[in-house]
C-alpha cells in the first residue's frame, strides 16, 4: 500500500525550487515532507505550513527560504500539509474541502481516513529524527497582531516563541493539534501571521523564521525575552442552526447580525456590556462557550441585552473571524485572560 504522503529525503528537487508555488504543489500532489539534509552539528529543526489550504504564507515563506539553497548545521524538515485543498478550485480557496477533515485536528486519536493516515506517517518520521524544535506556521481568518502558540510553559518553548513574537498564546484546550501531538519530543509551536495574502504577513514570517533557522540551541534554564502570555481559554461557537452574518442586520432570515468588524478587537480587552452583534427578536442566546474540559461556560461570559448579543464580563477576544465559512468549520472565537509570568 503506497504511503498517505510524499517523502523527500534529498530536498526539494532543483526543478521544483524553480517553480511558482501552485506548480510545487502539482507536482507534489498530496501532503509532502521534505528533509533537507545539514550538517549534522545540532539537533533537527522542523518547520510546517499549508495544514489549512488556503493559509499560503507559509507556504511563500518556506519556500522563499529553500530558494536560497542554504545548508544549515542541523537537518530541516518541511512539512507541507494539505496539498490538495490548496490546489482546488485555483488554489488557496479552501481551509479543507468537503470529503475531509480538517488537517488541523487529526494529529491524535483513531481513524484511517487518508489525512490521518498521513498524519501518522508524518508523526513516525519526526518522532524518530530526534526533533530540538518544530514551528507550524499558519494565518487567521480575521484581523490579529502577529502571535505565537504554546502548549508548554517551559523555558525552552517560551523561547522558541519569542523568537517570532513577544505576544503568546497559551493553547489547553487539546484539539489533536501537530504542535500538541510533538509536544512531548521537542520544544513545538504554532505561529500566526495574520491574514493571507498581505505583503506584512509574508515579510513577519520570512524574517522569523530566518531568526529561527539562524538561532544557537534553545536555552532550558531560563527565558530569555520578556513577553505577554494570555491563556484560560473559552472557545465561542455559533450554536447548530442559527443562520449569521457578518454585518448588516438581523431579518426573518437571518438570526444574528455579527459586526462587520468584531475582528478589530482581537487582543484588546473589551469590557461587561460590549456588543458583538444583533440578535432577532425573540431568539436565545446565538452562541455557546465551552472550557478545557468542554463544560457549558456560555451563561458566565454572554447574554442578549435589548437585541444586542454582549459580554457579561470583561474579557479578551482572541482569533475572532470575519468568514462564515471558519466560524462554521471551526468556532468564532476564542476569549482569553491574563496568565501569570511563567519565567
Amino acid at each position: 500500500m503506497a504511503d498517505a504522503h510524499l517523502y523527500l529525503p534529498d530536498g526539494l528537487p532543483e526543478a521544483l525550487l524553480e517553480a511558482e508555488d501552485l506548480e510545487v504543489l502539482r507536482a507534489l500532489r498530496r501532503p509532502t515532507l521534505i528533509r533537507l539534509p545539514g550538517s549534522g552539528q545540532q539537533p533537527p529543526r522542523a518547520i510546517s505550513a499549508l495544514l489549512h489550504g488556503d493559509e499560503v504564507t507559509g507556504l511563500q515563506a518556506v519556500l522563499k527560504i529553500l530558494r536560497r539553497r542554504r545548508t544549515y548545521p542541523f537537518d530541516l524538515y518541511v512539512l507541507l500539509g494539505n496539498v490538495p485543498a490548496a490546489l482546488a478550485d485555483h488554489g488557496f480557496a479552501h481551509r479543507y474541502l468537503d470529503d475531509q477533515e480538517d488537517f488541523n485536528r487529526v494529529w491524535g486519536g483513531s481513524g484511517d481516513t487518508p489525512l490521518r493516515q498521513a498524519a501518522a506517517e508524518i508523526l513516525d518520521r519526526l518522532r524518530g529524527c530526534g526533533l530540538e524544535s518544530l514551528v507550524d506556521v499558519h494565518n487567521n481568518t480575521g484581523d490579529n497582531p502577529f502571535y505565537a502558540i504554546v502548549t508548554r510553559r517551559r523555558p525552552e518553548v517560551l523561547n522558541l516563541a519569542t523568537l517570532f513574537t513577544t505576544t503568546l498564546l497559551y493553547w489547553d484546550l487539546g484539539a489533536n493539534t501537530l504542535m500538541e501531538a510533538l509536544e512531548d519530543e521537542c520544544a513545538s509551536i504554532a505561529v500566526e501571521c495574520g491574514l493571507p495574502g498581505r505583503p506584512e504577513s509574508l515579510a513577519f514570517a520570512v524574517d522569523a523564521l530566518r531568526r529561527y533557522l539562524g538561532e544557537p540551541a534553545l536555552r532550558a534554564d531560563r527565558v530569555v525575552r520578556d513577553h505577554e502570555l494570555l491563556g484560560d481559554l473559552r472557545k465561542v461557537v455559533v450554536r447548530e442552526g442559527v443562520r449569521f452574518r457578518f454585518g448588516g442586520g438581523v431579518s426573518d432570515d437571518i438570526d444574528l447580525a455579527l459586526a462587520a468588524d468584531a475582528d478589530v478587537h482581537n487582543f484588546v480587552e473589551v469590557p461587561a456590556g460590549h456588543t458583538l452583534g444583533m440578535v432577532r427578536p425573540g431568539a436565545p442566546v446565538p452562541v455557546r462557550a465551552t472550557d478545557a474540559t468542554g463544560t457549558d461556560v456560555t451563561d458566565r461570559y454572554f447574554a442578549v441585552r435589548d437585541g444586542a448579543l454582549v459580554t457579561t464580563v470583561a474579557a479578551t477576544p482572541v482569533m475572532m473571524t470575519r468568514t462564515v465559512e471558519a466560524a462554521r468549520k471551526d468556532c468564532l472565537f476564542y476569549l482569553a485572560g491574563g496568565l501569570p509570568d511563567a519565567g
